[in-house]
């Protein structure tokens, strides 16, 4: 699966609602003895009663009287993010910067709403404001760097993250989001960006390790294996789809399957999963020393991190070595920088052996096939004939997250289709506000109008799949490629065109190189972007071959090791065991006799 998200936006959000509580708590003690001070306080009491619409009445009354009252339209912006009505928030914030100019958390509010709105040239000017005011401000820095990531000004928003760090010294996530986004965005050349991993392993997850238990797990290299695996993922959410060939296939006279679930909101999808374990462990409010804990007491001697330094990890869970053998795989195209992850899962497409070994502080295993396997949706649609034949002309698809496309992308985009006259794109997920103004730039440039694309905002997955039957040709993003959306693609017999060079730099980079081998498509991995858009055409000037292969991806793919649940399964036992015993045999050389 590709790289989906860190812990940034999800921690600004919660940094804006921080920033809310605290303000209007403070407000009201300062509204206390004023004459508006009563009304405040009975609009904030119903607010805080879950009584929005009181709330927002009481708040207009008492603006009609002190138009000015920043806090009343503080509190009328958070009513209105209550409901996802960004527009109504920022009238809000234009009061209250009009009648407060020159508040810093007010600015860094504004800000955000904002950058959330696709304002982003405002966002950075405000945060910019904010800044001068209080250079300290680590939430105006990460507002700041979130807007500069989706202007594809990723050297600037990095360095944003590095002036966040030096500001929450001690907090783990800021970190991880500064890896996340280097891996992601392929910023940093393999040992400068091992280093940083490194680094936060040693800051934040080799103290904890030092201090751990040593194990009592039998030494037996054959015996039954207990297996656990980590995630906050075991619900609807992509990471199902590779998840759960494995789990149904696992060996139970090999292994006894734990799942630790670090997901707050199960649904049906969770309760699907939990029927293909043995023991299913609810860990989402367990401390990390009560769910270590809890692993010691079941005796695990494999567990697998599903998330790596995306949000809803558990890596300091890890960090507290519970289990004498510590893996990381499958949600996270990345190590993790802690002495305690002993490996890491990949294969020899993703990690090419010799080039890859140095760019982790785990040990790389590598399956021997594919390190996915793919379980598609049942809701999936029939293929349809190509639509081109009926057309006249060639569409190309995007369904990747947009903030995953770089400028360099759209670019190479844009000269496809220039030199392709007729053919079309349709963006699944397309962008608003001014992240669709520079697409449109970058296009206008290349000669290539908006009318000649086909922007679509973000479906539910149902109505997303339907999106597949108007596509000829799918186009892969770099240099974070596709996982999901790949394996999606090609099962609907829509083939990807994906800049997947096997020597680059990350292993995000390489996704699209090992998904397409194992599909038996190699040739469709470009090394560079100027191959990228050879291959395209080439696909798009040959419509029968294109037809042809729309009719038999679907069976070529089930035949593939991308969905050979069993044989990928059996693969993955074969690792684990092969690993246990490395384990015996070390813990039998420092036993003494």
């Amino acid at each position: 699966m590709a790289p989906r998200r860190g812990h940034g936006e999800k921690t600004v959000l919660k940094g804006l609602l921080q920033g809310f509580n605290r303000r209007t708590s403070r407000d009201a003690h300062a509204e206390s003895g004023s004459e508006a001070g009563p009304r405040y306080a009975q609009a904030l009491e119903s607010y805080e009663r879950g009584d929005r619409a009181t709330a927002e009445a009481v708040c207009r009354s008492l603006l009609e009287q002190v138009p000015r009252h920043a806090p009343a339209w503080s509190l009328l912006a958070r009513i209105a993010l209550d409901e996802k009505q960004l527009e109504r928030a920022l009238d809000c914030y234009a009061h209250i910067l009009s009648a407060q100019p020159d508040e810093p958390d007010y600015l860094v509010d504004a800000a955000e709403i904002n950058r959330r709105a696709g304002n982003l040239a405002r966002a950075l000017e405000l945060s910019e404001q904010a800044l001068a005011l209080r250079p300290q401000d680590a939430r105006a820095w990460r507002v700041r760097g979130n807007a500069l990531e989706e202007l594809d000004r990723l050297d600037e928003a990095l360095d944003c993250l590095r002036r966040e760090i030096e500001l929450r010294p001690g907090d783990i996530n800021v970190h991880s989001n500064l890896l996340f986004l280097s891996n992601r965005a392929d910023l940093l050349p393999p040992q400068q960006l091992a280093v940083e991993y490194r680094r936060w392993g040693e800051l934040y997850a080799d103290p904890l390790t030092a201090a751990a238990e040593t194990h009592a797990n039998a030494p037996d290299p054959e015996r039954t294996l207990r297996v656990g695996y980590v995630s906050a993922d075991f619900r609807r959410h992509a990471m199902a789809y590779f998840v759960e060939p494995f789990l149904a296939r696992h060996d139970r006279r090999a292994l006894r399957v734990f799942c630790y679930s670090n997901n707050p909101r199960p649904d049906d999808v969770s309760l699907r999963l939990r029927g293909l374990a043995d023991e299913w462990r609810d860990i989402a409010g367990v401390s990390d020393d009560e769910a270590a804990r809890l692993i010691r007491d079941d005796r695990i001697d494999i567990l697998i991190d599903l998330a790596g330094h995306t949000g809803g990890n558990r890596l300091p869970l890890f960090a507290r070595k519970p289990a004498p053998v510590q893996m990381t795989w499958l949600g996270y195209l990345g190590g993790t920088g802690m002495a305690a992850m002993d490996y890491r899962i990949s294969d020899h497409y993703a990690d090419p052996v010799g080039e890859a070994d140095g760019e982790y502080r785990e040990r790389l295993l590598r399956l021997p096939h594919s390190k996915w396997c793919y379980l598609p949706p049942a809701s999936m649609p029939a293929c349809n004939v190509l639509p081109a034949l009926g057309r006249g002309c060639v569409t190309f698809g995007s369904f990747c997250s947009f903030p995953r496309i770089s400028n360099a992308m759209l670019r190479t985009w844009a000269q496809l289709l220039h030199r392709l006259p007729g053919s079309r794109l349709r963006m699944i997920g397309a962008p608003s506000g001014e992240s669709l103004d520079r697409m449109l730039e970058i296009f206008d440039a290349a000669g290539v109008y908006a009318d000649r694309l086909d922007l679509v905002g973000r479906l539910p997955l149902d109505a997303c799949l339907q999106q597949y039957l108007e596509i000829d040709i799918a186009l892969d993003s770099y240099p974070c490629n596709g996982g999901t959306t790949t394996c999606e693609s090609l099962w609907m017999g829509v083939p990807v065109v994906s800049c997947s060079d096997p020597k680059a730099r990350s292993g995000a980079a390489r996704s699209g190189f090992s998904l397409l081998s194992n599909a038996g498509l190699p040739e469709l991995a470009a090394p560079t972007l100027e191959e990228y858009v050879e291959v395209a055409l080439r696909l798009a000037a040959d419509l029968s071959g294109l037809a042809q292969l729309r009719a038999t991806l679907r069976e070529r793919l089930r035949v593939s090791p991308l969905l050979d649940a069993g044989g990928f399964t059996r693969d993955l036992e074969a690792l684990y065991r092969d690993a246990w015993r490395e384990w015996c045999r070390l813990h039998a050389e420092r036993t003494p006799c």
